[in-house]
């Protein structure tokens, strides 16, 4: 991944605040990985278990997406507090206290009695998930060497797909040995190893702790100056107009399989998680093909811009996936389109990295996330609401697959050439 055996490399001194040996870093790229991958598996065991929920509580489409988008209000509302509160209080306490309360929330989902216990559950999730993207983003952008920073996002950003992917089979699994409510317990548990692996390694690395308090002593970059800079609202347009089709494959897919594909928990379970597994080797390929065209004289405003264009104009592949096929070709054109929404997320993912310094980066990324989850929560709404109505599919895949080319127009708009912000305002000290 970098240069030199030893530390990241000299040239990463200036751009990173400390400087790893390389087996530190690839430890904790390994455990912002790990963090994602649980935060993913927690919020997952709903939509895995949607079908039978659905027939044990009577929920209609429309009464499922009320609960989905319960998470989503209040996540996104937390995503943006969330940002602020890690740049001000740092990564390491608030990704701690955050893990520790999802965990908690996930197993209280074991004592569900029906549509409105779920969305009170739902929307305490929300809430305490909302730090997990703004973290490691924020991580990235202090402790990884600059080069190197689109593969680390990529590599952290594959614990949604690996989430995902894990979440099916394994909560089938459980639910078929022990009962649904067990699925939630079992999962909740996950965070807390976690939680005491991060902790371990933060003891072994004091310095980052040192890191934290030199951050938290610098003069803060107010959160409504951030909204200033048209950067700003080009990630927030950018997420909340796309990522709804990464929201609508992982809400909706398990109900979709079982209702027009005609498959069981079990079936589910055995191939729900495969467009993830697809999209977890988009996120290393596509950051090990960003750091590639770097090195090889590629600037990262024709990186970053090459890799959106080509992913929305692959991306409405995904309406073929609710034409009557085999089984085999659905999951086929799932797997394609989450591939290609793969290769434009990631890029949007490193632009708050790219445009403003770290201590701006989580308040940025919070931002955006804030508007990935506005946009999801409408688009949620919108496929119970249609779904209802029509009892059909087609019109719902071809809605989210238009949406990038959109959000493609929005972005570059308000964008501009790709680079740190030179005029980057400093509060008076």
């Amino acid at each position: 991944m970098f240069h030199s055996e030893e530390v990241a490399t000299q040239s990463a001194v200036s751009d990173s605040e400390i400087v790893f040996t390389r087996a530190a870093l690839a430890i904790l790229i390994a455990l912002l990985l790990g963090e994602t991958t649980v935060n993913f598996i927690d919020r997952q065991v709903l939509s895995v278990l949607a079908p039978t929920l659905s027939a044990e509580f009577h929920l209609s489409n429309s009464q499922y997406a009320g609960i989905l988008n319960t998470f989503l209000t209040v996540y996104a509302i937390g995503y943006s507090a969330s940002g602020w509160a890690l740049d001000r209080f740092g990564v390491g306490r608030g990704l701690t206290a955050s893990v520790i309360c999802w965990s908690i929330v996930d197993m209280l989902h074991a004592f569900a009695r029906g549509a409105v216990s779920l969305s009170v559950f739902r929307g305490m999730l929300g809430a305490a998930e909302s730090s997990a993207w703004p973290a490691f983003a924020k991580a990235v952008a202090k402790w990884v060497p600059k080069d190197a920073r689109t593969l680390a996002l990529g590599i952290c950003n594959a614990g949604s797909s690996a989430g995902a992917m894990l979440a099916p089979p394994l909560v089938a699994w459980i639910t078929l040995q022990a009962g649904w409510r067990a699925a939630f317990i079992v999962t909740g548990l996950l965070g807390f190893a976690w939680v005491a692996a991060f902790l371990l390694f933060q003891r072994a690395h004091p310095e980052m702790a040192a890191s934290e308090r030199k951050s938290a002593a610098s003069p803060r970059v107010p959160w409504i100056r951030l909204l200033r800079y048209r950067q700003t609202w080009a990630i927030f347009f950018c997420r909340f107009l796309a990522d709804p089709l990464w929201w609508f494959f992982v809400f909706w897919i398990p109900a979709f399989l079982a209702r027009e594909r005609g498959l069981n928990l079990a079936g589910i379970g055995a191939v729900a998680g495969i467009p993830f597994l697809v999209s977890g080797i988009a996120n290393v390929g596509v950051g090990y093909l960003a750091l590639y065209l770097q090195r090889v004289g590629w600037s990262v405003n024709r990186t970053r811009k090459t890799c959106m264009v080509f992913a929305t104009i692959m991306s409405p592949i995904g309406i073929l996936a609710s034409q009557p096929h085999s089984l085999f070709a659905t999951m086929a054109f799932i797997s394609a389109a989450i591939f290609f929404w793969t290769f434009w997320s990631l890029s949007v993912h490193s632009l708050a990295g790219e445009f403003f310094p770290p201590r701006a980066v989580a308040s940025v990324y919070g931002i955006a996330g804030t508007g990935s989850t506005l946009g999801s929560v409408v688009s949620t709404w919108a496929v119970g609401r249609t779904l209802d109505a029509t009892h059909s599919y087609s019109l719902v895949f071809t809605g989210v697959s238009m949406l990038m080319p959109v959000a493609l127009l929005v972005g570059m708009s308000l964008m501009g050439r790709i680079e740190m912000i030179r005029n980057f305002e400093l509060p008076a000290e």
